[in-house]
């Protein structure tokens, strides 16, 4: 908790200070994405798996008049096969998103985005009993304005997540993820 409430404070902050923002919203994103894991263990090799999830993505941003967007997330993903252990399969995710937009009719816009993220997971039966991830992605959609302050979403990522080592007895388990994550959301403006 003390986590998302620090990933909070940090985003509030950074978007407060954006001098040429002119517009705030909030947003509701829902994910599913398909994911490859390459795990590599010392001395036994490495190999892939694919594991899908879903999530959702709560936001807080800000829009300039020249069409830059700066938002903060809270991403929750929950994936179809647990990762490292049985007992937990949920990610928690604090981020921050750079998107342009490209005006083509007042209410219609395609964009373009980049971001960086931080998660965490709790884990049983490692030396550690919670674990890092961070997560760099690009990608890119439209957004189409029902009325001037409700906003459709809908895009796709590519995103890469490297993973904390972890030990298990002896062995060091190194895990990265690419994801491909199609999404679809609603963005309120004040």
């Amino acid at each position: 908790m003390k986590k998302i409430l620090m990933g909070a404070v940090i985003t509030a902050s950074f978007l407060t200070t954006q001098t040429v923002a002119s517009d705030m919203y909030v947003g509701l994103d829902t994910i599913g994405s398909g994911n490859t894991f390459t795990v590599d263990v010392n001395s036994l090799g490495s190999g892939n798996a694919d594991d899908d999830s879903k999530a959702f993505k709560l936001k807080v941003g800000s829009l300039s008049n020249n069409g830059w967007r700066y938002q903060g997330y809270y991403l929750r993903e929950t994936y179809d096969t647990a990762i490292f252990d049985a007992s937990n399969d949920v990610l928690n995710e604090v981020g921050l998103d750079i998107i342009k937009g490209f005006k083509v009719t007042p209410e219609f816009s395609p964009f373009i985005q980049a971001g960086l993220g931080l998660g965490w997971m709790n884990v049983v039966g490692y030396s550690e009993d919670s674990i890092r991830a961070y997560s760099l992605k690009v990608g890119g959609g439209a957004m189409y304005k029902v009325v001037p302050q409700v906003e459709l979403v809908a895009g796709v990522d590519f995103q890469y997540r490297g993973w904390q080592d972890i030990n298990a007895g002896s062995y060091t388990i190194s895990t990265s993820e690419k994801s491909t994550k199609l999404y679809a959301g609603i963005n309120y403006h004040f």
